[in-house]
């Protein structure tokens, strides 16, 4: 090997060196970042569970705070839901109770001091959180009484609900959560917070129930979720008229004065 390409190998090695070191350190400083895994954004927490979060933080070591040095590259995550901060945490996987309703989740990576980084590394995802099912369409369904029915004039209307949880109207209005408008011939009569059945007393002739699913501001659903059935009340249906036995007590006390009368009178004549 002579000179010139003794020194040409030479030259291809460092350069390849120094290329390998250059990489290595901007691999060392890439940035920190964060991707939060779980809840989907818009998902819909159902049954009042606690909402599920995971997160990614990449390049950045997560530690107590108060326990570790002022870097950019380590610290913990600030936890913000809908505006306020509630708590700050250094592990990857946490719960949250969030009332019913619609909510944002914001988590910031910060220092160990809670200072943030620069530029900011922040990630948020919004959900709704309800009393009632995750999915689902709602339902409702009258089981009593059927179409068309006779009826006397004390009953009791019964009825089914499908992804769907009765609470008592204010506040917020969430998905899959309200109670029930009960309409008597076409006039409001009551509102259903609980799942009791519906408890009239009307006058002869034909009439008609409808049940419908609102939200917590009195609003039907949309679609709209009701259900109606028609009946006839006749006074005496499913009465049990008692059978009147005075005149026959009246008879049998008759006769048995005559048989009184009749053996005095024999014994008279004895």
């Amino acid at each position: 090997m002579n000179a010139r390409t003794l020194a040409y190998v030479c030259a291809t090695m460092g350069l390849i060196l120094v290329s390998g070191s250059a990489a290595t350190n901007a691999r060392a400083a890439s940035p920190p970042t964060l991707s939060i895994v779980s809840p989907a954004n818009n998902a819909v927490i159902g049954n009042g569970s606690s909402v599920a979060v995971v997160f990614v933080a990449s390049n950045f070591n997560l530690s107590a705070p108060g326990t570790g040095p002022s870097s950019p590259n380590a610290g913990h995550v600030v936890v913000t839901i809908d505006g306020g901060v509630t708590s700050h945490v250094s592990v990857n996987a946490f719960r949250l109770s969030l009332a019913s309703g619609p909510h944002t989740i914001l988590l910031r990576l910060v220092m160990d001091n809670g200072t943030g980084l620069t530029p900011d590394v922040a990630q948020f995802v919004s959900v709704t959180v309800t009393r009632g099912p995750a999915a689902g369409s709602p339902g409702l369904s009258i089981a009593f009484p059927q179409e068309g029915a006779v009826l006397g004039t004390d009953f009791y209307v019964s009825y089914r609900i499908s992804n769907f949880v009765l609470v008592p109207p204010g506040g917020l209005a969430v998905l899959r959560e309200g109670h029930i408008h009960v309409l008597v011939d076409g006039v409001f009569y009551q509102e259903l917070t609980d799942y009791q059945p519906v408890h009239l007393g009307l006058p002869d002739g034909p009439h008609n129930v409808t049940l419908e699913l609102v939200d917590s501001l009195h609003r039907p659903l949309s679609p709209d979720v009701s259900a109606s059935a028609h009946f006839t009340v006749r006074a005496l249906v499913g009465r049990v008229i008692p059978l009147d036995l005075t005149p026959y007590f009246a008879l049998a006390n008759m006769g048995l004065a005559f048989a009184i009368v009749a053996l005095m009178y024999r014994k008279l004549e004895a």
